[in-house]
């Protein structure tokens, strides 16, 4: 089979296929013909040497990708063959608060990823992906969307009648939209690009707000008549949760999910407390969750966004296209 390595160091000039042994499933694995794959910003940090955690070649890259199972081994219970599944990016998450023994595995650093024609898991370590979503879709959920669900419904709770502000038109992003509108609130989304303000609507945003200026708070604030948004989705990060603090309402909740705009968070202490916000830190979620957003996403037939797809081999292309930024929803890798 043909998989794709980081030899040497990371970088993408070492990117490269190589030929592996096709993997045989032992009694409780499955094996995933991988049909599609989706691009995070921390593929991105990895592959330019930013991230946060060490991560060493040779290396499988790439944590979010859909497969259809070819195999099963002979104790496997949770999924049968021709199933389409999605690996988790935690494996060891199943439920439950985190611990560093459930948070020391990540697919696509510092493990193997998902970047290879067949991957062989832990059946435990594996969703079955909702049934209306073809492979392409499905693999836009593991890190994305199980982030946007932990972050709304884990560390929050959204509930009907509530206003919920979210930043930016990224899978994150589109994610937090369309399951808190499902969820019964009303969505601002604000966003630079006005071409896409008509597209944020058509994923469930009830008002799209302008965000090109620091003016955007008020306009929030026009919006929910002085009282503030209850949660706000900020995957900016950087000066921008100062923003979002102000946006807030007294006691409401600011999701720092991203890093967009730079890794050092800033804002006022004061004006923190004077809205007795709650700023919490967004992280990729559990089986769990991840089970309860198929659930959500089957009910309401939610569907990823997906902003462009690029072949497996034309990867450097698709780095490039992500880190310009700006693009709708996803960005994809499929195999032939």
């Amino acid at each position: 089979m043909k998989a794709y390595v980081y030899s040497g160091k990371i970088s993408l000039d070492t990117l490269a296929p190589v030929t592996r042994e096709e993997p045989a499933p032992g009694p409780h694995e499955i094996v995933l013909r991988m049909r599609a794959l989706s691009l995070n910003y921390r593929d991105l940090a990895i592959a330019r040497g930013h991230y946060h955690a060490s991560v060493e070649p040779p290396l499988v890259p790439i944590a979010d990708g859909a497969g259809e199972v070819v195999a099963v081994g002979s104790h496997v219970a949770r999924f049968r063959v021709g199933e389409l599944a999605c690996p988790l990016y935690l494996p060891d998450w199943i439920d439950g608060p985190p611990t560093p023994e459930k948070l020391r595995r990540r697919l696509g650093g510092p493990n193997d990823g998902v970047m290879a024609e067949f991957v062989c898991i832990d059946e435990q370590a594996a969703v079955r992906a909702p049934e209306h979503l073809d492979a392409p879709e499905a693999a836009c959920l593991p890190i994305a969307a199980v982030t946007a669900w932990h972050s709304l419904f884990n560390h929050g709770v959204v509930r009907p009648g509530e206003t919920v502000v979210v930043l930016g038109t990224g899978g994150v992003s589109i994610a937090a939209i369309q399951f808190a509108h499902a969820a019964g609130a009303q969505v601002i989304a604000v966003t630079r690009r006005e071409e896409w303000a008509e597209r944020l609507r058509s994923v469930s945003a009830t008002e799209v707000v302008l965000g090109g200026s620091n003016t955007w708070p008020t306009r929030v604030m026009a919006l929910t008549a002085g009282a503030g948004a209850d949660t706000v989705v900020d995957v900016v990060g950087a000066g921008s949760i100062t923003r979002s603090i102000a946006a807030v309402r007294l006691g409401g909740i600011v999701h720092a999910i991203g890093y967009a705009a730079g890794e050092q968070v800033q804002f006022d202490m004061f004006d923190a407390i004077r809205h007795a916000v709650t700023v919490r830190v967004g992280s990729a979620g559990n089986r769990h969750d991840f089970e309860a957003l198929t659930r959500a996403m089957s009910q309401h037939r939610l569907r990823p966004a997906i902003d462009r797809s690029f072949p497996v081999e034309a990867f450097r292309e698709a780095f490039d296209y992500l880190e310009r930024g700006g693009h709708f929803g996803k960005v994809v890798l499929t195999f032939d």
